[in-house]
Order: C-alpha cells, then sequence, then structure tokens
C-alpha cells in the first residue's frame, strides 16, 4: 500500500515521519489478517491520520484505505457506514472494475436492498454498455443472495456481451460457470449461449514455458487457432496448495528448482513459492507476453492426462509443460493473470490479489 514520499518531504524529520508511517502502513497489512473489527478500527485510525496530513494521504493511498473499510463495515454488518465510504469512491474518482458506483450496489444487495441496488447497476451499464464487468458484477452478486432470475438476466448480457466482443476479458470461462449454476437453480437446461464461443480471428502462438523448473525460457511453441494474429500467450503451471506438500513424492525433479528452496536448500513455505511465482509472471509480462495463464498441476487430472496424451514423455518438467499447454485451450479451466486488484489472488489464499501477491515489491525472485 505505501508508495514513495513525496518530495516535498525533505528536512531533518524525514526518517522520523517515514517510519511512523511504515509503522501503520505494516499495522494494517497484520490487522487485515484479523478480526474485522480491529481490522476497522486500524483502518479508521489510518484514514484520520490521512485528514490531517496530504502526505500521509498519499504515501498510503487513502482510496485504498476506504475502499478496505466499505468492505469490512460490510462484512460487520454496519451498512450505512459501508455506504459513506464507498460513496467517497466514486466522490474522489477511485479507478476500479467495475466501476466505482458499483460498489455501493454490491453492498445494498448483500443486505437486501435490491431495488435500490438495482436503479444503480442499471444506470452504470447504461453509461457503460460495453464493460463487461458491470454486468457480471450484478450478476455474480445476485447469484449469491439467491436472486438467480436476476443473476441470469445480468449474466445473459454479459456473456453475450464478451463473446461479441471475442472477451478481451477473459471471462467467458466465469461467465459460464455463473450462468450454469443460476441455471440449475432456476430448474432451466443449458442454452446455445452456454456453448457459443468468443469471436476471435488468425492464429497466435502458445508458448510452454517450464514454469515450475529451470530458468530457461520457453522451448516449444504451437498454434493455437483463435487468438488475435501475434498474440503470445503462455501457460503457466503452477502447484496449488495441496498439492504442494506432497511434491518431494510426486515430483522429485523440483529438489533443483530455485522456486521451491531457500539458498541452503530448504524447501519454502506455499506463500513464498507463490510469491516467487508471482515474480516470474511478471517476468513473462515485462518481456512482451501478451496473455498469461496459471494452470493448477492436480495429480489425479495430470495421471489421466499422462494415460491419453503423453505416455511417452520422459521429462516431468516439460510434461508439466505440456500439460499446462493442452488445459489452457480451454479458458475456463485456467486462471487468468494477473486478477483485478479487488479480485481473489490467483494462488488461492482468499485474500484480494492487492494484499496478497499483487502488493508491489512482494514477490520475490528465485536465485
Amino acid at each position: 500500500m505505501a508508495g514513495a514520499l513525496p518530495g516535498s518531504w525533505m528536512g531533518d524529520d524525514v526518517a522520523v515521519r517515514s517510519d511512523e508511517l511504515d509503522r501503520l502502513d505494516r499495522q494494517i497489512r497484520g490487522a487485515s489478517r484479523g478480526p474485522a473489527l480491529a481490522y476497522a478500527e486500524v483502518l479508521e485510525r489510518a484514514i484520520g491520520v490521512c485528514d490531517e496530513d496530504p502526505g500521509a494521504a498519499a504515501y498510503l493511498d487513502v482510496l485504498e484505505l476506504h475502499s478496505e473499510l466499505a468492505e469490512t463495515f460490510d462484512r460487520l454488518g454496519r451498512v450505512e457506514e459501508a455506504l459513506r465510504h464507498a460513496d467517497v469512491l466514486v466522490e474522489h474518482g477511485y479507478r476500479c472494475q467495475p466501476d466505482p458506483r458499483c460498489r455501493r450496489a454490491e453492498i445494498l444487495t448483500r443486505h437486501g436492498r435490491l431495488a435500490e441496488a438495482a436503479q444503480i447497476w442499471e444506470t452504470v451499464a447504461e453509461d457503460t454498455p460495453e464493460d463487461v464487468w458491470v454486468y457480471n458484477n450484478a450478476g455474480l452478486e445476485y447469484g449469491a443472495v439467491g436472486e438467480h432470475e436476476l443473476a441470469l438476466s445480468w449474466l445473459t448480457r454479459a456473456l453475450e456481451l464478451a463473446v461479441r466482443t471475442g472477451d478481451p476479458e477473459r471471462l467467458v470461462g466465469q461467465l459460464r460457470e455463473l450462468r450454469a449454476a443460476s441455471l440449475a437453480e432456476l430448474g432451466r437446461e443449458p442454452d446455445e449461449l452456454q456453448s457459443a464461443m468468443p469471436t476471435r480471428a488468425g492464429p497466435g502462438r502458445l508458448q510452454w514455458p517450464n514454469g515450475l523448473g529451470s530458468d530457461a525460457p520457453a522451448d516449444r511453441e504451437l498454434t493455437l487457432s483463435g487468438e488475435p494474429a501475434g498474440q503470445v500467450v503462455v501457460a503457466v503451471a503452477w502447484l496449488p496448495a495441496a498439492e504442494y506438500a506432497a511434491w518431494p513424492a510426486r515430483w522429485p525433479d523440483l529438489v533443483d528448482s530455485p522456486l521451491c528452496h531457500d539458498e541452503g536448500g530448504e524447501p519454502v513455505s506455499h506463500a513464498v513459492y507463490c510469491r516467487r511465482m508471482e515474480g516470474r509472471l511478471r517476468a513473462h509480462r515485462e518481456s512482451g507476453v501478451t496473455r498469461l495463464s496459471v494452470v493448477a498441476v492436480r495429480s489425479a487430472e495430470i495421471s489421466r492426462w499422462v494415460a491419453d496424451n503423453a505416455p511417452e514423455e520422459p521429462d516431468p518438467s516439460q510434461l508439466r509443460a505440456r500439460y499446462a499447454a493442452d488445459v489452457a485451450r480451454d479458458p475456463s479451466r485456467t486462471i487468468a493473470w494477473p486478477p483485478g486488484r479487488n479480485d481473489p489472488c490467483w494462488c488461492g489464499s482468499g485474500r484480494k490479489y492487492k494484499r496478497c501477491c499483487g502488493v508491489p515489491g512482494v514477490q520475490e525472485s528465485p536465485r
């Protein structure tokens, strides 16, 4: 959350002031993992500091604090306070997906005020008719509270838009899943839209990086029909938490992986492994990759795939890479990277990306 100190902060008190804000920033991060009430108290205190000092507001990113407080009060059931902080985001031009006005609609929906929420979502949709995130947001929230008729209406609009525009936000897989759930709840059969494919033209390239092993660049690629011409798509194999604990037995070749060990040769935790993977993903993006996907490697699934597709592959690292590339043909089975800042982190921690692997500087570089 912290950023560089403003240039106007020059003088003997710079180090002291920086230390104070660093300490407050650490308190915010620590409280985010604890009880919601304690987290709200720390956030309110931080906002108070920002209100008194413009320099602190820039350093701590006061709008992010208001965003977190809106969600925390929402969880606590303190609706009016949550709405007040959500409105601050709109007033000060907070940038997020979907439009920040949707934050108020989310809170209202979760607390049964559906008519007020509907008016907001319709207004935002009229203002930004090509923003698929608005329709996705409304459909997801309505589905979460059991309003599946409303959810289906919004998800249908979202999926139609995603299919028509070529799914640039990579939401088709999620929209199909959400829509299928609402159709099932309503006792309806899947329709043609459920299997409609996004409209794209021209071939692209799909690279198979050795995401779990050495630092060598991808050594294979194939043509993936349906991708925009010239687009390079990288699918990276990754071990989710449930699989990571068993890697020494399942994937002994990883004993030499810089992602999985510290400098002393000891295995690192799954959280550290994910931070290192985040660093690798960012490196791919900086090298010019146009789209990245994370593919979870699970023992049962890859065993079935090996039996059907690659019994002759002797190199485990390339086997995982081939598996990731094959799975990536179906976007609904992959994790698009990077997620939105306010979306759940790709690593499965349950925390927001901006509070987890997406924190600036948090990723580690494997040796």
